[in-house]
């Protein structure tokens, strides 16, 4: 049996990840701040395999807590192969280094950051007597590799969580972990709507990100998970340990 633990789990990219793995059989265990009507939804459908926990990625002092809460809805003796995607983020604040405000930079730096940090340590303290196979994907961005001005904290998370990936790659060589930080490209989500209402003067790539919606430049939710979940089940999974998935080739071609 499969099981998935998915933070963000309610809207999006993450709540579109839950409903493919749910297709494909895996239980799943949703992380959120809050129960979405979408979520409900599915829970309503898959009443055996998916359970919600509330949770709040800001909180960093509750999250070895929600971990152990998951994997207590898991029959875990049942499970071989436990996944863990680290999805819930934030783009906000949108600004240049000097216009920063204080509290948005805690938030995000805790959940883009911290929250998959101490998610993927918890998994592996809690989980280290288990047989089963363990995946892990943290939710990147090219904004960990390119500068977009007004995204300095934004893309400096997502490279930090890229280096993460790296380290832990390198400390489970020999054991039952994979892991990768993956690039999904770029989404229609709530997220770029609220990066389209950015303040020009602070996010000069304002333009771009219009004309992507305008002219259908974005990928739905759905199309993206089901590339990453086509990935994350695959023999591969863990060979590149940070990916655009975009660059791999469609399985169903």
């Amino acid at each position: 049996m499969q099981a998935a633990i998915i933070s963000g789990a309610s809207r999006g990219l993450g709540l579109a990840l839950t409903a493919d793995l749910l297709q494909r059989g895996c239980m799943v265990v949703g992380l959120a701040r809050e129960h979405s009507p979408a979520l409900q939804q599915l829970a309503a459908r898959h009443p055996e395999h998916l359970h919600f926990l509330r949770a709040d990625m800001a909180d960093s002092d509750s999250l070895h807590g929600i971990m152990a809460e998951a994997l207590q809805c898991l029959p875990l003796e049942q499970i071989t192969q436990l996944l863990l995607i680290n999805n819930a983020g934030v783009v906000s604040p949108i600004a240049s280094a000097g216009f920063y405000p204080t509290a948005e930079v805690s938030r995000a730096l805790a959940i883009n950051l911290t929250a998959p940090i101490l998610l993927t340590d918890a998994l592996l303290r809690l989980t280290d007597s288990l047989k089963c196979e363990l995946r892990i994907a943290c939710i990147s961005s090219g904004a960990a590799v390119k500068a977009y001005p007004g995204w300095g904290i934004y893309g400096s998370s997502k490279a930090g969580l890229d280096h993460f990936c790296r380290h832990v790659a390198s400390e489970q060589q020999a054991g039952n972990v994979r892991i990768a930080a993956i690039y999904p490209g770029v989404i229609d989500t709530d997220m770029q709507a609220s990066i389209r209402q950015s303040d020009p003067q602070q996010f000069r790539e304002l333009g771009r990100f219009t004309a992507l919606k305008r002219d259908g430049g974005l990928s739905t939710p759905q199309q993206a998970a089901r590339k990453i979940a086509d990935h994350l089940l695959s023999p591969g999974f863990g060979t590149q340990t940070v990916l655009d998935i975009r660059q791999l080739p469609d399985p169903t071609e």
